[in-house]
């Protein structure tokens, strides 16, 4: 019998990254899709342990009633603004809550972050993480998928 591959939880708003990594990893790995918070943890709850997660940090086109706020808590009520500044950091708001729910998944958070101040306090509060900037190369992508697979195995 061979060994089934790796699978890893994609939260994203739109399929983007779900369909890129099908298509060019699909045979190496599994992916599913989370579109939220509580999508991410129903996958969780399904019995098929992921090796890690793969956030996008943008959640623009998530539905009010799936966003979550810095507590973890659905956001209710939010005017635009507050919409707006929540979405632009929905992967991270994520990250934290399944952290002080115990998930400690290693994670790739897909975005840019130019300030190394900013970059060494998001690794040091969500633990274990990996910050994937947009110019990364699919080899290098690779290889990390293959190191945090190599863990759980």
């Amino acid at each position: 019998m061979s060994a089934r591959k790796p699978l890893f939880i994609v939260g994203e708003d739109g399929t983007e990254y779900l369909d890129r990594f099908q298509r060019f990893l699909g045979a190496e790995f599994r992916f599913l899709r989370a579109p939220s918070l509580g999508a991410l943890v129903g996958l969780l709850g399904d019995g098929d342990a992921p090796a890690g997660l793969v956030l996008d940090l943008d959640f623009r086109r998530t539905p009010l009633a799936d966003l979550v706020d810095e507590s973890g808590d659905r956001l209710h009520d939010a005017g635009d603004g507050e919409r707006r500044r929540v979405t632009a950091v929905q992967g991270l708001l994520i990250l934290r809550a399944l952290r002080a729910r115990g998930v400690l998944l290693p994670a790739l958070l897909c975005t840019d972050i130019d300030d190394p101040h900013q970059l060494a306090q998001i690794e040091l509060e969500l633990a274990p993480i990996s910050v994937v900037p947009s110019s990364e190369s699919l080899p290098r992508l690779v290889a990390r998928l293959r190191a945090i697979a190599s863990r759980q195995g």
